[in-house]
């Protein structure tokens, strides 16, 4: 194969050119291209492999921090679970539209100890709620209480985790 790519005229005028060179020049060039060489294979190669296992180290990491978590938390989790199959249609306290819902959801808030970082209506029946670093316990129990007492339900939601353990940031749509 090498001596196909030297059959080549235009490889062929680079190896007359690089032979008519002074020999300091040829030497400085062959080291050049040694340093080309390392730079594409440390930039090319190494980085990027050496920054994969970087991320997948991490990402290990944060699923065992997230393990840990859930396992802290399975009753909360499992109580969680068991109280969303129940039915909210005997509920007595439901509101009716989605201003009597904007209303109980601040006023249980409120008693709840949480602070709506805001909220605005989500369309017919249903409110978007955002709560910024509190507690995932009394977002939960807060929660239940809505579902249990009131029949709101979660129609979406997302949580992040807070850099205190146990914390989270909270981006909810309820609906009645």
């Amino acid at each position: 194969m090498l001596s196909r790519i030297k059959d080549q005229p235009a490889v062929g005028k680079l190896i007359a050119q690089y032979d008519q060179l002074p020999r300091r020049d040829q030497q400085a060039l062959m080291v050049l291209a040694l340093a080309v060489f390392v730079g594409i294979l440390y930039f090319a190669v190494w980085r990027p492999s050496a920054d994969f296992y970087d991320q997948s180290l991490s990402a290990r990491n944060n699923a065992a921090e997230l393990l840990a978590w859930v396992q802290a938390n399975e009753q909360t989790i499992k109580r969680l679970g068991n109280s969303g199959g129940s039915s909210g249609s005997a509920v007595a306290d439901k509101p009716e539209d989605g201003r009597a819902l904007m209303a109980l959801v601040t006023r249980s808030a409120d008693e709840a100890g949480l602070s709506l970082q805001r909220f605005e209506p989500g369309g017919e029946g249903a409110i978007r709620v955002w709560l910024e670093n509190v507690p995932f316990a009394q977002v939960a129990a807060w929660l239940e209480n809505l579902k249990t007492n009131h029949g709101v339900t979660v129609d979406q939601a997302a949580l992040d985790r807070a850099s205190e353990p146990g914390w989270v940031s909270a981006r909810l749509t309820l609906t009645i």
